[in-house]
């Protein structure tokens, strides 16, 4: 996995402490879609394949919203594919005390040049797709490309941790920060 997407294990290096590191699964964390879990934008951005004992779902009809998924009462997850990307990085602002994303962005480009963009911890519907970031980066793949996006606040989590309008700036620039290090 480290030579074909490193960047998903950058992303499991930093998700929670060492005891949810060593005993969680990303197919537990991807059941769960938690709207702050950090697999679910790597799913998104890498249009992973999720198969379970029953069918095969992609990312992008598999989260449904917070903490709701595709998966049906007498489902489990058995695999999940993704193409190995040309280039990708995950970059996170994680909650202090629980490490959670208060706001994540995985980026991804394919070996065609396609572009997807998976935002955590910020969207009131859980994970989603960044299309504009998308159509920028696919027209320019640099930290600057994405200058030009905006991040609507009305789509954003606000909590005691951080308020929408936060969030919004921190998706910019994490997402600045994940295709710099791609």
């Amino acid at each position: 996995l480290a030579s074909a997407c490193s960047a998903l294990c950058q992303l499991a290096c930093h998700i929670g402490d060492p005891h949810v590191r060593n005993r969680g699964t990303i197919g537990g964390s991807i059941a769960n879609n938690d709207p702050a879990a950090d697999y679910p934008a790597a799913m998104i951005a890498l249009n992973a394949l999720i198969i379970t004992n029953k069918r095969e779902i992609g990312a992008d009809d598999f989260f449904n919203g917070l903490f709701e998924t595709a998966l049906e009462d007498d489902e489990i997850i058995t695999a999940i594919t993704f193409e190995a990307p040309s280039k990708a990085a995950y970059q996170k602002f994680p909650n202090p005390a629980s490490r959670y994303a208060m706001a994540g962005v995985f980026v991804a480009q394919s070996g065609s040049g396609s572009v997807r963009v998976g935002i955590t911890g910020a969207g009131s519907d859980g994970v989603y797709r960044h299309g504009e970031m998308e159509q920028a980066l696919a027209g320019d793949w640099s930290a600057e490309a994405i200058d030009g996006c905006s991040v609507d606040a009305g789509e954003l989590l606000s909590d005691i941790h951080g308020s929408a309008e936060y969030r919004a700036n921190l998706v910019k620039v994490m997402a600045k920060r994940a295709v710099a290090a791609a």
